[in-house]
């Protein structure tokens, strides 16, 4: 689900690219268009940078993994349930210890391996080709966030049918023994849960079969692929502004350094995930209720437009807003932690001597 690798027009080879882009940086463009460039991904050592992002991603992702924990409870508790996000883990801590902000962890963990390399690759052709497209076309640098945004939507669309089993079961986990909202909360209920993530496969493809794994799956195409898209769009853009605006000395590739590379990205994914993270929070939590409900008791006739009239009777206008502030600031921080994470391995898998010389944008 989460937010994944950066890269910009320098991503195609040398000889892929425009005369014009090829071009020398001469004292004139050096000036005021050069800009370090990022690791080309077919520069990468593919095999040391899966190894390396295995133990590196899931050290992230288990930093990160409360905020979702808290986000999803948010999006599913009821009007008679604590939704502000101390609370929540005052609730969780008391009730299950530190470890009950880690349900469904083992499931992303496990699930995210094959979902990450599908998605990042799909990422880099994508945006790769697109970019070699503009290239021909003499597309100004600053709209290539367009070839970003492509790739993320392609990725994001591709990677779903990976995702989506996942989704489920870890916020099914997320949420058991908490009361929900919704229909099933009439009747008191509580959400059940699984003991593991084999258990859950079980359970749900013995109760509501294998088409159980896929709930809310055309609402996750809805939500997570205009997401992805947006995400990616916002941060190549914002990525491009602020090169724009950098000192002279953050541009020049013989001054320039590690850190100001990474603070600019960091600054981009930052905006980016406020940006997008706000715009995509209605979908998110139709989402979100759809998954975890359907299955539930009382939750079984759900569909996409169920949950959203129930949610509207329920909590108005603004419980489409429910979670907001915690998903702008999930997003942020997963994405720029995970853009920042890639390319530093990006940089720790490259071939040769890939981001040695500036890029140039027209």
């Amino acid at each position: 689900r989460q937010p994944n690798p950066p890269t910009r027009r320098a991503m195609t080879s040398p000889s892929t690219r425009s005369s014009s882009s090829a071009a020398p940086v001469g004292p004139s463009h050096a000036k005021t268009s050069a800009m370090p460039r990022e690791v080309d991904w077919d520069s990468l050592d593919k095999r040391k940078f899966v190894l390396n992002s295995v133990g590196l991603f899931s050290a992230v992702t288990m930093a990160l993994y409360p905020l979702s924990v808290i986000k999803t409870r948010q999006m599913v508790g009821s009007d008679a349930q604590m939704t502000k996000a101390r609370d929540i883990v005052r609730d969780i801590v008391r009730e299950r210890g530190v470890r009950g902000l880690y349900r469904g962890f083992g499931t992303i963990i496990v699930g995210a391996m094959p979902i990450r390399v599908v998605y990042l690759s799909t990422l880099e052709a994508v945006k790769t080709h697109t970019n070699v497209v503009f290239d021909s076309y003499n597309v100004p640098e600053m709209y290539r966030g367009a070839a970003d945004a492509a790739g993320g939507a392609t990725a994001s669309l591709i990677s779903q049918t990976l995702a989506v089993p996942v989704d489920v079961i870890s916020q099914r986990q997320m949420v058991q023994g908490m009361k929900s909202g919704g229909s099933a909360a009439e009747s008191g209920a509580v959400l059940v849960g699984y003991r593991n993530g084999i258990d859950a496969v079980r359970t749900i493809v013995r109760t509501e079969g294998v088409r159980g794994l896929y709930r809310g799956f055309g609402a996750s195409i809805a939500t997570l692929v205009p997401g992805s898209a947006l995400w990616w769009g916002f941060y190549g853009t914002y990525k491009r502004a602020l090169w724009g605006v950098a000192p002279e000395e953050w541009r020049d590739e013989a001054t320039t350094s590690d850190a100001k590379v990474a603070a600019v990205q960091a600054a981009a994914g930052v905006c980016a995930g406020m940006s997008s993270g706000f715009l995509t929070t209605p979908l998110d939590i139709m989402k979100t209720r759809l998954q975890v409900l359907s299955g539930q008791p009382g939750g079984d006739q759900h569909t996409l437009a169920s949950t959203a009239r129930a949610l509207y009777a329920e909590h108005g206008a603004m419980g489409f807003l429910r979670g907001v502030r915690p998903r702008m600031v999930s997003v942020s921080i997963w994405g720029t932690t995970m853009v920042s994470v890639y390319e530093l391995l990006k940089r720790q898998a490259s071939i040769g001597q890939a981001t040695s010389a500036p890029d140039v944008i027209n």
